[in-house]
């Protein structure tokens, strides 16, 4: 990886570790759906907005467009109603472990889907020691209890498969293409899906704390408009399975904030899990090689960076 690639690997991740506890912040106060779909709401209409201001252009042909909507209805939509909802139940850092869990969804797609994207021995490998490091980390929490909890850990369980699909639409249909209008797109479309969701929870009092109101402006400007940015931005550079490796690096981070800001339970099994974690990311860092990056076809596509 170049300097600049692995500035956005880091900022991708520092910036991911985060978003749990402000998501468990956030509805502890809000209910859950009507704060996963404002935060759809106001990403979409905040990089449209940028969008519009720098003249970057939005995706034009079908395909492209169809992509955007696809991946965001997954990530922004799906996704959120499932963790937004589970975060009422389980702890933050705990929902982030089953979220770690794509990179083997993603791995098994890309090896099929993606070119060049192939499941080599130290690929399988780093997989494995990650998931061995999931498992550590689910079996030393001892949060996960009730019925509903169980209904929550089955869907965080599917979740990531949605996740791996997004990944290799991303990389065959997206990596030429400007990330915040993009980015915006899939946010209007994940708020789209969420619309039921949260209009069945109309009826239900919603506290609009100054915690509440901070953590949903995180979660916007931070977490999609710069987290989501530089995701996409990264499929430009790296294979999908680098990029979606990141989530066990993330997940670890995630336990961590969760235990210091939100006071939840670490224990030494899921310190054990995270070394584990973290050796398979160098791993299958050293395993996967860079991704050659398209030429952008138009000028605004050549200015797409991080900072965008």
């Amino acid at each position: 990886m170049d300097t600049r690639t692995i500035a956005a690997y880091v900022v991708q991740v520092a910036v991911w570790g985060t978003t749990w506890a402000a998501i468990k912040i956030g509805v502890t106060d809000v209910p859950p759906w009507i704060f996963a779909f404002d935060r759809s709401v106001l990403v979409a209409a905040s990089l449209a907005a940028v969008a519009l201001i720098f003249r970057l252009r939005f995706p034009r042909d079908r395909r492209t467009f169809a992509a955007a909507a696809l991946s965001g209805g997954i990530n922004s939509g799906v996704s959120w109603a499932i963790i937004f909802w589970a975060e009422q139940i389980v702890p933050s850092g705990l929902v982030a472990v089953f979220g770690a869990t794509g990179p083997i969804w993603t791995g098994l797609l890309a090896h099929f889907l993606v070119k060049g994207d192939r499941l080599s021995a130290a690929k399988i490998a780093a997989l494995a020691l990650g998931f061995g490091g999931i498992v550590v980390l689910v079996g030393a929490s001892g949060e996960i209890a009730g019925p509903s909890a169980l209904l929550a850990t089955a869907l965080l369980a599917i979740m990531p498969l949605g996740w791996a699909v997004a990944a290799v639409v991303m990389s065959r249909a997206l990596t030429d293409v400007s990330p915040v209008p993009a980015i915006a797109i899939g946010s209007a479309t994940g708020g789209i899906f969420l619309i039921p969701f949260a209009l069945s929870e109309l009826a239900e009092p919603a506290r609009w704390t100054p915690e509440a109101t901070l953590a949903l402006l995180y979660l916007a400007w931070i977490g999609s408009g710069v987290g989501l940015v530089v995701n996409l931005w990264l499929y430009r550079r790296l294979r999908p399975t680098t990029i979606m490796l990141a989530q066990l690096l993330i997940t670890v981070e995630a336990v961590l904030v969760g235990a210091i800001a939100l006071h939840e339970n670490v224990t030494g099994g899921m310190l054990i899990g995270a070394v584990l974690v973290l050796v398979a990311i160098a791993l299958n860092a050293r395993a996967a090689p860079p991704r050659v990056p398209p030429q952008p076809s138009l000028p605004e596509q050549a200015a797409a960076t991080p900072a965008e």
